[in-house]
């Protein structure tokens, strides 16, 4: 159950790392890099071509880098790199749209960080955080492309669909919404966009494996996944787990 209940709270962690840029090539490069897993390209990228994006953008693909750098590499200097790198966006005023993203942002990544210490509640007590934010947050008034705004409704879907595994009374409405979430997701998948189609194939694909019982609809996602970034090893261990026993 906890195992469970770990998954469908953790996926918030990467779902914000990038809305949008008044540059998005570099956007879209420094996000390839880290889902490649070459992270010293994405930090080098970071720093030489950083002033060329938003300061927001910055400091979200910043938490990104150092957060997926400490999860590969297991070194506390590069846990405590992201610590650093957390605390220091979070100290960051803007705007209130922005703030509240902010904070969006800054929850999601405390929550899987409170799951790596097993601190099961003050998890779930963030999870009413990130709800509460949802709710707040107007689409409308966020100001970015018409591309990256569809990572919120896609943050919007995947919420609907964990949300409604997490009541564990079982009702016919929340089927319907959870299966319509699912439709949502997987449309998502097909988006021109590089980091709403990456991020959509991977949350449905851990999905269809981990909750739905559905491994060859999980395999399809993965398999997108390890074509477009052929060195994450992450990806390309969760594709070789999955293939059915011979």
């Amino acid at each position: 159950m906890i195992c469970r209940l770990i998954f469908l709270l953790t996926f918030f962690c990467s779902i914000m790392p990038v809305f949008a840029s008044d540059n998005e090539k570099i956007v879209d490069d420094i996000f390839t890099s880290i889902y490649n897993q070459q992270f010293s390209e994405a930090e080098s990228m970071l720093n030489n071509q950083g002033n060329q994006i938003d300061s927001f953008y910055f400091d979200i693909l910043s938490i990104d880098l150092y957060w997926w750098k400490q999860v590969c590499s297991q070194k506390k200097s590069d846990l405590q790199q992201f610590k650093v790198t957390l605390n220091r966006v979070g100290e960051t005023q803007s705007t209130p749209e922005d703030n509240q993203i902010r904070q969006l942002v800054m929850f999601s990544y405390k929550l899987r960080y409170e799951f790596k210490r097993y601190n099961i509640l003050g998890a779930i007590q963030l999870r009413s955080k990130i709800k509460k934010l949802l709710e707040e947050i107007d689409p409308e008034k966020l100001a970015y492309s018409k591309n990256r705004v569809r990572l919120f409704y896609l943050y919007n879907s995947l919420f609907d669909y964990f949300d409604n595994i997490l009541n564990p009374l079982f009702l016919e409405s929340k089927r319907i919404t959870r299966n319509n979430a699912l439709r949502e997701i997987e449309m998502y998948t097909r988006e021109n966009d590089l980091v709403v189609s990456t991020l959509a194939n991977y949350f449905l694909g851990k999905i269809y494996f981990n909750i739905e019982k559905n491994p060859e609809k999980g395999r399809i996602c993965f398999r997108e996944l390890t074509a477009r970034y052929p060195q994450n090893a992450i990806f390309a261990e969760f594709l070789e787990n999955s293939q059915p026993d011979s």
